[in-house]
């Protein structure tokens, strides 16, 4: 009987906690509501991690661009459409990375490629490198005897005006050699031949050969769209003396000047 009474005493018990447990006043408080306890974490200087991330990708790809590019020109002057462009700024690290770093290198995230150029970028001196570079690349060409190939001499004349614009005279196209004489001036070799397009007796336009001598000026060097390898632009004053029996007007001399353009190419890379 003292073991039924017990077990009668703990059923109560149980029954009597679980009713008291589900039963709540109608007045009493709502539960409160809940909420993640996981929260935006941001850094000091108002970043995410995932805006640190991507700035520092953007850097490390920027940075790796612009090595590329100077590696390539830093002895040299990159030519544009007329002269030469200015050097490409360094880009500057991410304001956040210096104190973050180092990590180990081993780590295989993207924070140690980071650091790893961060320190790159820390000890290359780019003012001290362009110097010695541009300094060795002058002191090998006045060294090591100039060579070069025998068609970057070779000029391409277009639409050359007489120096006398009313003439109505023109070379439309025309080829000539040259050799330096000095600095950014050069002499034509040899008479060049060209194509000239002038008014004859009748009024009409006459078409005859012709050839010509004079000099050339070096002006600037620019890069065609679509090619790789450097164009040279050229100023050219020369005398045309016509080839041909054609009856010209009393008012021209079988020796004219002519002015005009020329374009020469380079090596790619040169």
């Amino acid at each position: 009987m003292r073991v039924v009474e017990r077990v009668v005493l703990v059923a109560t018990c149980l029954l009597a906690g679980i009713g008291s447990a589900s039963a709540r006043p109608a007045d009493g408080p709502p539960p409160l509501p809940s909420r993640s306890i996981v929260e935006r974490v941001t850094a000091p200087d108002g970043l995410t991690p995932a805006e640190r991330l991507a700035s520092l990708e953007r850097w490390t790809r920027d940075y790796a661009e612009w090595q590329a590019w100077f590696d390539q020109w830093r002895n040299t002057r990159e030519p544009g459409w007329l002269g030469t462009r200015p050097r490409h700024p360094r880009p500057e690290p991410p304001a956040w990375l210096a104190a973050t770093c180092p990590v180990p290198a081993d780590d295989g995230l993207p924070l140690a490629d980071g650091c790893r150029l961060l320190e790159q970028w820390r000890t290359q001196d780019v003012a001290t490198t362009v110097a010695v570079a541009q300094t060795t690349t002058t002191r090998s060409h006045l060294e090591t005897p100039t060579k070069s190939v025998w068609w970057q001499h070779i000029h391409l004349d277009a639409l050359w005006p007489m120096t006398d614009g009313a003439s109505g005279v023109f070379g439309v196209v025309g080829v000539h050699a040259t050799i330096p004489v000095g600095g950014r001036v050069q002499m034509f070799v040899a008479p060049g031949a060209m194509l000239v397009r002038l008014p004859g007796i009748d009024g009409s336009q006459e078409w005859q050969p012709a050839t010509d001598w004079g000099f050339s000026y070096r002006v600037a060097t620019f890069v065609i769209p679509g090619m790789a390898r450097p164009s040279i632009l050229h100023l050219n004053l020369a005398k045309v003396w016509l080839i041909g029996g054609t009856p010209l007007p009393a008012s021209f001399d079988s020796g004219m000047y002519l002015a005009g353009f020329s374009l020469t190419f380079r090596k790619a890379g040169a």
